[in-house]
């Protein structure tokens, strides 16, 4: 005996069927086949905030004219799981892309990236205008984020700016982005590179963190070869030692508001925190972002009893133990200089504290 409506039942379950994959269908056809004609396409650039929830990202697809799909688009998200790990950035669309093409750029996160290099010696100037160059933000901006008291006390920088905690390295940013996450992204990767041996061997020495970085910073703008950088290193140290000033010109450039590329008398003359001609010890705070190296030459200089050197005219430098050596090198390298067409007859900075 038959149930009765049994058949009845099984036509509403065979509609059903249909009905849902003719809906899969449709769908599948939106999401991998429903893409805008290419013809009339201009590039579009969409930027999705950090933090932005499924419909900002959505609204902000359909704004820039690159979603015609919103709802599939949705459908696809929560169905996937995805709609809370959709990735912000700046994307570019050179040529139109279908619901799925769109969907998987966010989920992947491929936005356009802004390639930002510390380099080894380079400064915070330096490193706004690269922010510049590269239109990832306002380098005064920047600037002023580098030297806020409270910024450098949230990233515990035990200095007035965070002048030789940006680690020496290449950035990959995403816009849009805040001066103060870009700083916390590069003293977090000097933090995380200055090893707790190194802070060991630091109290080894009785230096500070920030004594530390001021040192290498002046190793890494007077040297630009590894194997003198713990020669250098050593003559800062015996001269702290001994009372006597660096007399390093990099540390007076630091100094000058508009250096033009020459350290003239004047120069050398003028009061400031940064002259260490006038003044004893060493400068309040880095003059650069030191490489490794630099660091790693701070907290062992060469054994060396080494007071004076000067540059070979070739990037090296010839170092020396007492001033009347010191004065020969010096007059080496004046020759060296005059021998060159076109040179004037150069005026190296004082040999040594008089």
């Amino acid at each position: 005996m038959t149930t009765p409506g049994k058949p009845r039942i099984s036509r509403r379950l065979a509609g059903a069927a249909a009905l849902a994959a003719f809906a899969a269908a449709t769908l599948a056809a939106i999401l991998f086949f429903d893409t805008p004609p290419a013809a009339n396409w201009e590039e579009k650039v969409v930027t999705i905030p950090k933090g932005s929830r499924l419909p900002e990202v959505i609204s902000r697809m359909e704004e820039g004219g690159v979603l015609r799909h919103p709802l599939t688009f949705r459908a696809l998200a929560v169905l996937t799981s995805t709609d809370r790990k959709l990735q912000y950035g700046e994307y570019i669309f050179p040529k139109p892309l279908s619901t799925f093409g769109i969907w998987n750029r966010i989920r992947r996160g491929d936005a356009k990236g802004y390639e930002i290099t510390v380099l080894p010696g380079s400064n915070i100037y330096d490193v706004a205008a690269a922010i510049q160059e590269k239109k990832l933000g306002d380098p005064e901006a920047f600037l002023a984020a580098a030297t806020a008291p409270a910024v450098m006390n949230r990233l515990e920088i035990p200095g007035e700016s965070a002048e030789g905690y940006l680690y020496p390295e290449t950035y990959n940013f995403h816009k849009p982005i805040t001066p103060e996450e870009i700083l916390e992204e590069m003293v977090r990767m000097f933090r995380k590179n200055f090893t707790p041996a190194m802070e060991r061997r630091a109290k080894e020495r009785s230096l500070s963190l920030h004594q530390v970085v001021t040192i290498a910073s002046i190793i890494e703008k007077e040297t630009g070869l590894e194997e003198e950088k713990p020669l250098v290193s050593a003559v800062i140290r015996r001269r702290l030692a001994l009372g006597m000033p660096l007399q390093m010109d990099p540390t007076v450039i630091y100094g000058i508001k508009r250096f033009d590329g020459t350290v003239t008398r004047k120069d050398l003359r003028t009061p400031g925190p940064y002259n260490s001609y006038l003044n004893r010890g060493l400068p309040p705070g880095p003059i650069a972002n030191p490489g490794m190296s630099a660091v790693l030459a701070a907290l062992s200089p060469a054994e060396a009893d080494y007071l004076y050197f000067v540059s070979r005219n070739d990037g090296s430098h010839t170092f020396s133990r007492t001033l009347q050596e010191h004065n020969q090198a010096v007059e080496e390298y004046r020759a060296a200089r005059e021998k060159e067409p076109g040179e004037a007859t150069p005026q190296p900075p004082p040999s040594g504290p008089s």
